[in-house]
């Protein structure tokens, strides 16, 4: 074999090292292998089996190392510290309005709550709930601004406070 094709071939099972040594190194990583076990801890429940895929495969950096001058050891890799757990935000509370029967399904921040006008020529029966059949809370003039604070699922009916008092009026009659 002339010393060109030695030189080549030579190259070509260098690379097919390298390609293989890759792919190892791919599955290690991606099936969390890298922390120096040989296997991935979970036991098959049928088998019993602990072994992983890769579990043939030596990961050197699990492993002490020798240092060649002096022939020490060098420390083992810091264990890993658990993830602290992510903390839970608080959640907001949600409001409850006194003397409704029925709390809202919307509720509206302050800053983003619409205002409303009872049109003229209607006196409003604000009710406990959002419909007719529950009891009248109080009565809203005509013309009087109000401040929606929440709604029903389909915004037909939204949620005031009114004369000290919340209550629930039908949207059609506000403008």
């Amino acid at each position: 074999m002339s010393d060109l094709r030695k030189k080549a071939m030579t190259r070509l099972v260098l690379c097919a090292v390298a390609l293989v040594a890759s792919i190892i190194f791919s599955v290690l990583l991606l099936t969390g292998n890298l922390d120096g076990q040989t296997g991935s801890g979970d036991a098959t429940p049928a088998t019993g089996d602990t072994t992983s895929a890769a579990a043939g495969v030596d990961d050197p950096t699990a492993d002490s190392f020798t240092t060649e001058s002096t022939g020490d050891t060098a420390a083992p890799p810091a264990e890993e510290q658990p993830a602290e757990p992510e903390p839970t935000p608080e959640p907001t509370p949600v409001p409850t309005f006194d003397g409704l029967s029925v709390q809202p399904a919307v509720f509206y921040n302050e800053g983003e709550q619409p205002s409303y006008t009872v049109t003229p020529d209607n006196n409003l029966n604000m009710r406990a709930g959002p419909g007719t059949d529950y009891d009248k809370v109080s009565k809203v003039p005509a013309s009087t601004v109000v401040t929606a604070l929440g709604a029903n699922e389909d915004g037909s009916w939204v949620v005031v406070n009114y004369d000290g008092k919340y209550g629930w009026l039908k949207a059609e009659f506000l403008s």
